[in-house]
């Protein structure tokens, strides 16, 4: 596979070269789900209960087998409730407008240069609704599949570390005071297995994200829908070589996502939680940053585009070798 440097320069190339009535159609079609998210990592009506559900994570945990003493323990609880409280508000919008953006953004990426040059004469409806008929049900389905390979992810990481954990404390690595965190030993092995488990959850689900990505891109591109469409995804990977490339990068679409919610804290979430009030401007400042989030959305799409596209000219080479080498075999 390429670098990751090449691929994001190739799909920012594609994305501004390209971007006709089709490709800000699907920035268009993913301002609602944009808005949603934005929304649901910093409103009231759900903060109340991400830190209920935090606090209960952190007491299932605990009784699991976690020191309580521990910052993972902290840090799992806040950050799996944050993300399911987010999920569950913006699932409705991630299967229907979301999916549609990135399968405007996957079809205008992959067809031929004579399509496309037709399709920016062709109005938005008219691609819209091809996607529709040809990409989304497969999209649909590997979309709710890639949601309990996550769930999956998180249970297996989530094994592992209280595995880690429970070791540790049998072999008397923690010391007896580890419930407490009294013990300068022990509270040094604790912080050290925290900081692992932090890097081992962070790779483990950086790498589900990439392969769930490409899934549905997969599922775009082919109509190969549901698990058929995450196993591709893997096996893309895995032949290519280095699934470290597709996580490098897709980093900078989440670094640039990350500063984009920042900034809408900044901007209209604390002047609301401040003020108590709605203003025109804050409406229309609003609006602008969920656009340029729909916009990192669809870029992402174009990268993870790139990738499937690299990894299938990566593909097609082994296998051209592995002919060669088999005629070369048979002459001999």
């Amino acid at each position: 596979m390429g670098s990751a440097g090449k691929i994001t320069r190739t799909a920012l190339h594609a994305f501004f070269r390209h971007y006709h009535p089709a490709a800000s159609a699907a920035s268009l079609l993913a301002l609602p789900f944009s808005a949603a998210e934005l929304l649901s990592r910093s409103h009231p009506a759900l903060v109340g209960p991400s830190h209920l559900l935090s606090r209960r994570l952190r007491r299932v945990l605990a009784a699991a087998g976690f020191p309580p003493a521990s910052q993972i323990l902290l840090l799992l609880s806040h950050r799996l409730s944050q993300r399911a409280c987010a999920f569950l508000a913006t699932l409705p919008f991630s299967l229907s407008f979301l999916l549609l953006a990135k399968a405007c953004a996957v079809h205008c990426c992959s067809m031929p240069l004579q399509r496309r040059q037709r399709q920016r004469r062709a109005p938005a409806g008219i691609v819209i609704r091809e996607v529709l008929r040809s990409s989304y049900p497969a999209m649909a389905r590997t979309q709710l599949v890639n949601c309990l390979a996550l769930l999956l992810a998180n249970a297996v990481v989530f094994a592992a570390l209280l595995a880690a954990f429970n070791a540790a404390e049998a072999l008397q690595m923690l010391g007896p005071g580890s419930g407490s965190g009294s013990d300068g030993v022990s509270g040094r092995a604790v912080l050290a297995l925290s900081a692992a488990g932090v890097i081992v959850y962070s790779v483990a689900l950086a790498n589900a994200a990439a392969v769930c990505n490409l899934a549905t891109v997969v599922a775009a591109a082919e109509g190969r829908g549901g698990a058929s469409a995450i196993l591709k995804a893997l096996l893309m990977l895995l032949r290519a070589g280095n699934a470290a490339t597709a996580v490098a990068a897709s980093l900078p679409a989440s670094l640039a996502a990350a500063a984009v919610e920042a900034l809408f804290q900044l901007r209209v979430m604390r002047p609301y939680t401040t003020t108590g009030k709605v203003t025109a401007a804050m409406v229309f400042e609003g609006l602008l940053v969920a656009y340029i989030h729909a916009m990192i959305c669809v870029l992402d799409t174009v990268v993870t585009s790139m990738v499937y596209q690299t990894c299938k000219v990566s593909h097609s080479c082994d296998l051209l070798e592995l002919e060669l080498e088999s005629k070369e075999d048979l002459r001999v």
